[in-house]
């Protein structure tokens, strides 16, 4: 009985595990160009960085002071309203160290 049990058990576990890898479209990794920081699709269109779920993935684009050429930034956010000028002042801040409230920098060129 304690046997069919434990194999019960064990078996209800790989299937938990199944469930929440399929849940994944497509992982961005760390390895590719770009990518600051692993993240992942999600099927129901959410985003997932390192362990927190996100609303939205915005592609920022703009021109940084005194630059040539235009840089780009990917965020996963709870807010829709991030902003270049908002990620760039907090990374280019001597002030603070970079610490964005409500989404992560996930990609950057």
């Amino acid at each position: 009985m304690k046997k069919q049990w434990l194999m019960g058990l064990a078996l209800s576990l790989v299937l938990l595990a199944g469930c929440s890898a399929s849940n994944v479209v497509k992982t961005y990794d760390s390895e590719e160009d770009g990518v600051m920081v692993t993240y992942q699709e999600l099927k129901d269109g959410t985003w997932k960085c390192e362990g927190t779920v996100y609303p939205y993935r915005l592609e920022l684009s703009g021109t940084l002071l005194n630059a040539r050429v235009d840089s780009h930034y990917v965020v996963l956010s709870q807010r829709e309203d991030v902003t270049f000028e908002e990620v760039s002042q907090a990374l280019l801040s001597s002030i603070a160290p970079f610490d964005p409230v409500g989404y992560v920098l996930v990609e950057m060129d």
